[in-house]
């Protein structure tokens, strides 16, 4: 089967919905967390610090976690 340019195009406009959907999925969950983080009461600047640098981590482990799976992919 032979895909012509109106199929391509379409197939690419399709995976730019797809891909902008779940980029606003994945901005909507850390704006979350970090709106958590802003409403939270704290005591001190370490508190506040322990707490970014734990939101830090789990962003750090995700992009670690999607750069493995796209290497294997690839």
């Amino acid at each position: 089967m032979e895909i012509n340019e109106k199929m391509m195009r379409d197939l690419r406009r399709k995976l730019e919905i797809e891909m902008n959907k779940k980029e606003i999925e994945i901005v909507d969950h850390w704006k979350k967390e970090l709106e958590l983080i802003y409403k939270k009461k704290y005591d001190s600047l370490a508190a506040l610090q322990v707490d970014m640098k734990g939101m830090m981590e789990r962003m750090g482990n995700r992009v670690s976690i999607l750069i493995k799976m796209v290497r294997e992919e690839s």
